[in-house]
């Protein structure tokens, strides 16, 4: 019997700035809010996926603070696919089949099957730190994000730290 180990996302250099960024951006107090959560609904059905939502990553915490149906809560950053989102802020992260892709094949997550496909876009401040993501995930296989989806994505994880957040 062989044991394989997930490997936790790398640490963004500037962790210590984005962390900051991420206590003085409101968005932890934010949970729940209608406007987040309708956020997360729209990002599900763009890229029509199971369950979508805005999480947060702070020190070794994933804090999913809205979502399009499910769980919210506290999760340890070791275990979050999402914090492999904010390592480069400038494009979309997929990985269209978890089990195909060795980096999180032993993912807690994938094992149990709850995620099979993942897209995250990057929450990012005007001074380019990634607070969180806006992420979508799937319990099947899908092809990769169309350059259309991705766009569609992108803009809604923008509108994250717009305020006034209004119900969409």
């Amino acid at each position: 019997m062989s044991v394989t180990f997930y490997s936790p996302a790398p640490i963004p250099s500037n962790e210590h700035a984005r962390n900051l960024a991420v206590r003085s951006s409101g968005l932890l107090e934010r949970a729940e809010e209608p406007a987040l959560t309708a956020l997360a609904k729209a990002a599900k059905k763009a890229v029509g996926g199971d369950w979508a939502g805005v999480a947060v990553i702070v020190d070794d915490l994933q804090i999913v603070i809205a979502s399009s149906g499910g769980q919210l809560g506290r999760y340890e950053r070791a275990r979050s696919m999402s914090a492999h989102a904010i390592v480069a802020t400038d494009r979309v992260f997929c990985v269209p089949d978890t089990l195909a892709e060795g980096l999180f094949r032993s993912n807690p997550f994938v094992r149990v099957g709850l995620i099979r496909f993942f897209v995250a876009a990057p929450i990012v401040d005007p001074d380019g730190h990634a607070l969180g993501v806006l992420c979508v995930s799937s319990r099947n296989p899908r092809a990769p994000l169309s350059e259309a989806e991705a766009s569609e994505l992108k803009s809604l994880a923008a509108q994250v730290l717009d305020p006034p957040l209004k119900a969409r």
